[in-house]
């Protein structure tokens, strides 16, 4: 049985309570997913064509050689080569997190919930307490590919989307004896400081316009011309479960509550006038 919290989030204002509730050091960190599936880096989740050992080792090597030329930086270590080689997509033994929780919800409800067998289903954010000895020392003296335990990784600003999604990484080990990579979920050294909330899949479309208003959006977690492309898109279109007004419900809301708050305050403006009438 998981040792892991799960909780159930509805709306973002419950999602931030929870945050502020639950979630006091500076360094919980957060990732969303738009589904519930285990926490995997990506090399334990595509087919591979070689023993996985083999493969990582394989795409490094050939990935060092051709990079270079199409790199602005000069990777310093091994370290930097794997947060590189992640960040554009190939797989690694790196898992994504970020510092910041509401980046977290947004990769988590930032499409219309993913479907099985016609069903939409929930997405997820998992939420992550370190301690003092889960974090990797990285250096040019050490290596990735050598450590004992998963361990949690801050990597350099090597690029703008580590910066504005506030990126952090797991570092996940090689079981030996079985070949493979573990879920951080069942991973006894983490499991229980680890907390599942699960969103409802008709709760994506108004927490994506909430989040939205926040300023937490493709064009700024993607801070170039294709994050903003994507933004504009979503801003001037409808997703499917946005469609009939759903987008804007919580902007009509919102909306309802000030101006009946507006009235409320000419209500008592005029009573304080016609107050002031009469004493006169």
């Amino acid at each position: 049985m998981p040792q892991y919290k799960s909780h159930t989030i509805t709306t973002t204002t419950k999602y931030v309570e929870f945050i502020r509730k639950n979630c006091k050091p500076d360094d919980v960190l957060f990732r969303g997913q738009p589904l519930d599936k285990p926490l995997l880096p990506k090399i334990a989740r595509v087919d591979l064509k070689y023993p996985i050992r083999q493969a990582e080792r394989r795409m490094m090597q050939e990935f060092k050689r051709r990079a270079l030329p199409l790199l602005d930086i000069q990777p310093r270590s091994t370290w930097d080569w794997l947060v590189i080689a992640q960040h554009h997509g190939m797989a690694t033994r790196l898992l994504d997190w970020t510092l910041n929780p509401l980046a977290a919800l947004w990769f988590a409800v930032n499409q219309p919930a993913l479907k099985k067998k016609g069903k939409a289903l929930p997405g997820v954010v998992w939420v992550l307490v370190p301690r003092r000895g889960d974090y990797a020392v990285a250096s040019t003296d050490n290596s990735p590919f050598t450590i004992d335990r998963t361990k949690i990784f801050r990597p350099k600003h090597i690029a703008r989307r580590l910066v504005t999604q506030a990126g952090w990484f797991t570092v996940h080990d090689l079981m030996s004896k079985e070949n493979r990579f573990g879920p951080l979920e069942t991973n006894k050294a983490y499991s229980a400081r680890l907390t599942k909330l699960s969103i409802p899949p008709d709760s994506f479309a108004g927490m994506r316009s909430e989040l939205d208003r926040f300023n937490v959006n493709a064009s700024t977690l993607f801070p170039d011309i294709d994050g903003l492309c994507s933004h504009l898109q979503w801003a001037n279109s409808l997703l499917n479960d946005e469609k009939g007004d759903q987008r804007n419900k919580g902007t009509e809301q919102e909306l309802a509550r000030k101006s009946g708050s507006r009235r409320k305050r000419a209500k008592g403006g005029n009573a304080k006038r016609k107050a002031k009438r009469e004493d006169k």
